[in-house]
């Protein structure tokens, strides 16, 4: 194999391209980001290799440096640009995630970070984080620290074999169980799970360890030039073609990412000889493909946050041929740019190299310029923040004491609303108070404190009133809807002495689903195993009553008359839970859902602030387009299930983003806390009496406690 193989700094041109080819224009996941990873390993496999063989050790700590010392400058020039910009241009709600996903990007933790937040990579570019692409670069660097650790175990095992098995073969054992365990994971956890999935290192490193096994293995494939071209100019027609024939966005990284982790296996197989005649490197070694390819990591780097700065400024309205081709022409200068200062002559200062100190050096440095610019801006951003809401308390008080109400929220459309709302004061929940605005209670019971709890169930709540002190015990059950109403429940659960546990799962409503294909989420194995191990804890918890979200109601759009909140619906398998639960005794309370949105509505009501314009003529949408006419939950009710529905303080007439000076939403279809309070003593006289009917229904509070104790 040559000593340096200039053709695959060309495939890394044609990787990079792809990524940005398809989130340019196509909105979609190329398969260009799984030909990286492949070729990292590739790299840094034979990398190790020659080291063990050629000195029997392999030097962990240097190869460490060696690695985040190329990596980390440019990334963190990146970091820091993106977080200065992001903070003039974005909304002032997105700072607080700005800044944490900075550190998670500079850490190399930010696909951890998008699993938790359950990102969805295929959605509205306009509304992504711009650092989002790091997750990528974030299992790259995992891998990179796990790999020299596991070259140290096979330098042991080999040199405890004292010869007798080659390290090479050792390695091949090693990363070929990786492999194997790896790839069945990311099969089972993709259809599980596909979001999680995506960014899940596990799911990952069996592309890791094909790169590797291709390493150990490519110094025994010698084949003809004819058959060596073919097999490099199909590899590299599929990789091309991988994201317009595959479904990416609902396959990967199952075993579909084979696909493009085998193209680049055969285009780099192709080039396995000094005579490359006929095959892919004729392409791959032109002097503009190399210029590209040299300047594929910065180019990787630069793409995505210029990318969402500008569709954000569009208002998510698509790039066309022309406006699309400016922006990667641009990337590519600062990518060009970016190299040639900062990458390039940190490759080749030979004081730096020749210290794995004065490496840690330059990544210290890195870390350094990232935080110099976060720190500051988080912590005069909470002082504000801190200041802000003493100067809103204070001015509360006062409109209080003059009788006029300055954020009454839902109030304003109570029957017995007679209070004076004031103009020209501040929207609430304020920028910074927005990430606070999810429903909680306040302690976890994940630890078995109430019920053991299996694996498939990650979130237990309750609000620590014992099974003995309650008055009733409520169960509150769902997705992420039902869990915005742990904000009024709790409320009303401390007032009312009752016991309050929830179950949670996002984006996984509530019911008993056979398997089928997935239109919505709801039918994924993990949903599915969720819902039928929550089934099981209610029966063992035998609770007074069950809370949970009885319809999904349809994303609608400011602008667009469709009528399709029509389809507003019962998720599937609701009424088999329903029906099973009444069964063991226990009734339950089914809430409609509040409106979605196509847009973040949060936001546009900044937008519309700072522009001046009417933010309920900007942001609100028409009833009609989210909600049935009818609600949908009506013919559900009976003896054991009752019917909630607030949409009269949601839609009052349209479905307005502000009521009462309170935003009602804090993103495309999740209510405010803040606005929720507001709403609280309807919800609480609602409830209160459905649990008392249907306590009455099955027989009384008594005789359910004495089920239950």
């Amino acid at each position: 194999m040559p000593a340096y193989r200039d053709d695959i700094d060309g495939l890394r041109a044609i990787a990079v391209l792809l990524v940005v080819v398809y989130h340019v224009w196509l909105g979609r996941v190329s398969g260009g980001v799984d030909a990286f990873l492949m070729i990292s390993a590739f790299l840094l496999t034979g990398s190790l290799m020659r080291r063990l063989e050629s000195t029997g050790g392999v030097r962990a700590p240097t190869q460490w440096i060696r690695n985040f010392k190329r990596m980390l400058p440019a990334a963190s020039i990146v970091i820091a640009a993106t977080v200065t910009i992001g903070v003039q241009i974005l909304p002032g709600s997105t700072h607080e995630s700005l800044w944490r996903h900075a550190w998670a990007s500079l850490f190399y933790s930010e696909n951890w970070l998008l699993a938790f937040e359950s990102a969805d990579y295929y959605a509205d570019h306009s509304q992504a984080s711009p650092l989002q692409h790091f997750w990528s670069l974030s299992v790259q660097g995992q891998v990179f620290i796990v790999w020299p650790l596991l070259f140290v175990l096979i330098a042991l095992i080999a040199r405890f074999a004292r010869g007798r098995i080659p390290a090479r073969r050792i390695a091949l054992a090693v990363f070929g169980a990786i492999f194997a365990i790896s790839l069945t994971y990311s099969i089972l956890s993709t259809a599980a799970d596909q979001t999680l999935a995506y960014f899940n290192t596990g799911a990952r490193l069996w592309e890791f360890a094909a790169g590797s096994i291709l390493a150990l293995t490519i110094h025994r494939l010698r084949l003809p030039v004819i058959a060596r071209a073919v097999i490099g100019w199909m590899g590299l027609a599929a990789l091309i073609a991988c994201g317009l024939v595959l479904d990416v966005q609902g396959g990967f990284p199952g075993y579909l990412a084979l696909w493009p982790v085998v193209s680049v296996a055969a285009v780099i197989v192709s080039g396995n000889d000094e005579d490359r005649r006929y095959g892919p490197a004729m392409l791959l070694e032109k002097p503009l493909v190399l210029a590209l390819g040299r300047s594929s990591y910065a180019l990787y780097l630069v793409h995505w946050p210029a990318l969402v700065f500008i569709l954000a400024a569009r208002d998510g309205a698509p790039l066309n041929l022309i406006e699309g081709l400016i922006v990667i022409l641009c990337a590519i200068a600062v990518a060009r740019l970016l190299t040639a200062i900062v990458d390039t002559p940190l490759r080749r200062l030979e004081w730096v190299n020749r210290s794995n100190w004065r490496g840690a050096g330059v990544i210290v440095l890195s870390i350094a310029l990232v935080a110099a610019i976060i720190a500051p801006a988080q912590l005069e951003a909470r002082r504000l923040a801190e200041t802000e809401a003493t100067a809103l308390a204070e001015a509360e008080q006062r409109a209080k004491e003059q009788r006029t109400y300055r954020n009454p929220g839902a109030r304003v459309l109570f029957d017995d609303w007679t209070g004076r709302i004031a103009t020209n004061v501040p929207l609430r929940p304020r920028p910074a108070e927005v990430a606070d605005q999810w429903g909680t209670l306040s302690r976890n019971c994940g630890d078995g404190s109430i019920v053991d709890i299996p694996s498939s169930v990650p979130a237990c709540l309750d609000n620590e009133i014992s099974e003995r002190e309650a008055d009733r015990t409520i169960v509150v059950v769902g997705d992420s809807h039902a869990q915005q109403m742990l904000a009024p429940i709790d409320t009303i659960g401390k007032r009312e002495n009752w016991r309050v546990v929830s179950f949670l799962l996002g984006a996984c409503a509530f019911g008993l689903r056979d398997v089928q294909p997935d239109t919505d989420g709801y039918s994924r194995q993990e949903c599915r195993d969720w819902n039928e191990d929550v089934m099981d804890l209610i029966e063992e918890i035998d609770p007074d009553v069950v809370f949970t979200i009885g319809t999904r109601t349809v994303a609608a759009d400011s602008e667009s008359p469709s009528t399709a909140g029509e389809s507003e619906s019962v998720p599937d398998g609701l009424e088999r839970a329903v029906k099973r639960l009444g069964r063991m005794g226990i009734p339950t309370i089914l809430v409609r859902d509040n409106p979605r949105f196509t847009y973040n509505v949060y936001q546009c009501v900044e937008e519309a602030e700072e522009g001046n314009r009417d933010v309920n003529a900007e942001c609100g949408i028409q009833a009609h387009q989210t909600l049935a006419r009818t609600n949908p939950l009506d013919e559900l009710k009976s003896g054991h299930v009752a019917a909630l529905d607030f949409s009269t303080y949601y839609c009052p007439d349209a479905c307005p983003a502000v009521i009462g000076n309170v935003v009602v939403y804090i993103d495309k279809n999740h209510l405010s806390t803040f606005y929720l309070d507001t709403l609280e003593p309807v919800i609480h006289r609602e409830l209160v009496a459905a649990v008392d009917d249907l306590g009455a229904t099955s027989g009384g509070a008594s005789e359910s406690q004495r089920r239950s104790r």
